[in-house]
């Protein structure tokens, strides 16, 4: 899957060459969140403080000069911060962008793929189950599972080399639990949730990808009954079907309630995380010992971070139904192989 796209002659320097692009493309993004953080708390320090002219110049103010450093990242944001106009202006093309190129490269990437099995199943003589599923069905699944999973976890890479000594930075000397300082404390803190968290969603959901990888062998072998009677009156037998159907729904129900219980604690653990932070600085907040924008800021900061570090835990179930495809395109190509070897013998 990776030999047929990245070391193939015809599409080597391509692959290599968007690769390096869309990373960088995702880095710029990141930096534009880092400034848009750093805005934040300058726009909601405006609130607090009744600074009305502040306020609407945080807002709307643009100025090409200003437009330019932040667009080359040569601006201090620790002295001056961009607008939210021009923020705008910068973020929604370059994300856009980055979807849009990021899907014409994963389809490429399918593309040489599907050709690669299809002159391989072309030649070989394998008898292989939903063989023309998985160059179709399966391949379709990998290309937009792995866009999806690539660019989120690559994201969330660039968001914590950006945002962790942001945090630290702002966790240094802020004050939790009425005045107490700990250095870094808020870093350690989404740490611990992200590992406990990460390492819990493994043992709860550790069935998953049996399950999912026997729910579409099931489902294969239906689908290939199907087919079949089509053309074949009589292999329309419900006496075999109706057997196979069952089979499905046991396997569903089983993973209904795997993903039941997984749900509970996913959609659980979601809700205390986005609260963890501001519970902890709720008390300095109150104290008056920070500014409503430093809290912004500081929570904007503590909910990139966690989000990063519990890419996993979101997108478990994601990663579970990639595995199953995954193990089936390895035996796909693993058929292709013997059958190919018995043919040399």
């Amino acid at each position: 899957m990776l030999k047929s796209f990245f070391w193939t002659p015809s599409e080597f320097l391509y692959a290599w060459l968007m690769l390096a692009w869309l990373l960088f493309v995702g880095w710029y993004n990141v930096q534009i969140l880092v400034y848009y953080n750093a805005w934040n708390r300058e726009f909601y320090d405006a609130i607090q403080t009744l600074q009305e002219a502040r306020f609407w110049e945080l807002f709307w103010s643009f100025n090409p000069a200003s437009m330019w450093s932040f667009l080359t990242f040569s601006m201090d944001e620790t002295t001056t911060v961009p607008s939210f106009l021009e923020i705008l202006l910068i973020y929604v093309p370059m994300a856009t962008y980055a979807t849009w190129q990021t899907q014409r490269f994963t389809f490429r990437w399918r593309e040489a793929n599907t050709k690669y099995y299809l002159r391989r199943w072309e030649s070989s003589t394998a008898q292989i189950e939903g063989g023309s599923q998985r160059i179709q069905e399966d391949l379709m699944i990998f290309g937009k599972t792995l866009q999806s999973l690539f660019t989120g976890f690559v994201n969330k890479i660039f968001i914590l080399a950006a945002f962790l000594p942001v945090l630290w930075t702002l966790s240094e000397g802020l004050p939790v639990w009425n005045g107490q300082i700990i250095p870094g404390f808020l870093v350690w803190a989404a740490l611990a949730m992200s590992i406990g968290g990460t390492l819990l969603s493994f043992l709860l959901g550790i069935k998953l990808p049996g399950l999912e990888y026997k729910n579409q062998v099931v489902e294969a072998k239906f689908r290939k009954k199907l087919v079949h009677s089509e053309d074949d009156f009589k292999e329309r037998m419900t006496a075999d079907l109706f057997p196979m159907f069952a089979s499905i729904k046991h396997n569903y129900y089983r993973l209904f309630n795997y993903y039941m219980a997984f749900g509970v604690w996913q959609t659980g653990f979601s809700l205390l995380a986005g609260n963890v932070a501001i519970v902890i600085l709720a008390p300095s907040y109150f104290a008056q010992l920070i500014t409503f924008g430093v809290l912004i800021q500081v929570l904007n900061a503590f909910g990139r971070v966690e989000s990063a570090l519990t890419f996993f835990i979101d997108r478990w179930t994601t990663i579970v139904d990639f595995q199953s495809v995954i193990k089936r395109l390895r035996e796909f190509n693993v058929a292709l192989d013997e059958a190919d070897a018995a043919d040399k013998a």
